[in-house]
């Protein structure tokens, strides 16, 4: 029993390093290349090394985490090339994702979808990066869970925390008038193929919103070089 017991304590330490460092690089307190020493995170969660290594392994399998041997661990690099090719395949899951939603999704879910999308767009026009981030996030999630698949929210979620480094790192507090009618024209548009059961406009719409954000980040990351 106090095995089992000590085993459960070791998980729930790692979870919370994982959570706590997983934040801290999307958010860019942790930023890209940065090392990341096993006493100072150990030190600052009050854990020993072991929650520390296998939260590291957990970042490194989520490719937010780079570990080089005999040099140790830091922040993975973010370029171009990765924001390509993670987005590509984003287009083609939640693509997916979103034509299997169409059909199997209930009129609960697409009034939760719709009271995410009013909250991320009043917290996108209240500049509030955090909130808009989560937001956003969360009603893309309403509608794919509506696939019911498992399998495909879990490799979407994966990918998601990549490319969320790219938002935090690229996206202005508060996006220009323009860049928010666009938010919202993009996003009430995807909602209401979902809404009239349309997966081929459904698919088109969000396809061409992930296309649009791709091109701005690119044209972020260039600037940053």
């Amino acid at each position: 029993m106090e095995s089992n017991g000590g085993e459960r304590a070791i998980v729930s330490q790692v979870e919370r390093v994982y959570e706590s460092m997983r934040r801290a690089i999307l958010d860019g307190r942790y930023q890209p290349g940065k090392p990341l020493r096993l006493n100072v995170i150990a030190s600052e969660n009050k854990v020993s090394f072991i929650p520390v290594r296998e939260a590291l392994r957990l970042l490194e399998a989520a490719r937010l985490v780079e570990i080089i041997p005999n040099k140790g661990a830091r922040v993975a690099e973010v370029s171009e090339a990765d924001m390509v090719d993670a987005y590509a395949l984003r287009i083609i899951l939640e693509g997916i994702a979103i034509e299997k939603a169409c059909t199997l999704i209930t009129d609960q879910e697409i009034e939760e979808a719709s009271e995410l999308l009013e909250e991320m767009v009043a917290a996108f026009e209240a500049g509030d990066l955090e909130l808009s981030a989560t937001t956003h996030r969360a009603f893309h999630l309403a509608l794919y869970r509506a696939a019911r698949s498992t399998w495909l929210i879990h490799l979407v979620e994966l990918l998601m925390s990549n490319t969320d480094r790219y938002r935090r790192l690229l996206t202005p507090a508060r996006p220009s008038d323009a860049h928010l009618g666009v938010i919202r024209t993009q996003h009430t548009g995807i909602l209401n193929a979902v809404k009239a059961r349309d997966p081929a406009l459904a698919t088109k719409l969000l396809r061409a919103h992930l296309e649009d954000t791709l091109a701005r980040y690119k044209a972020g990351l260039a600037e940053r070089v």
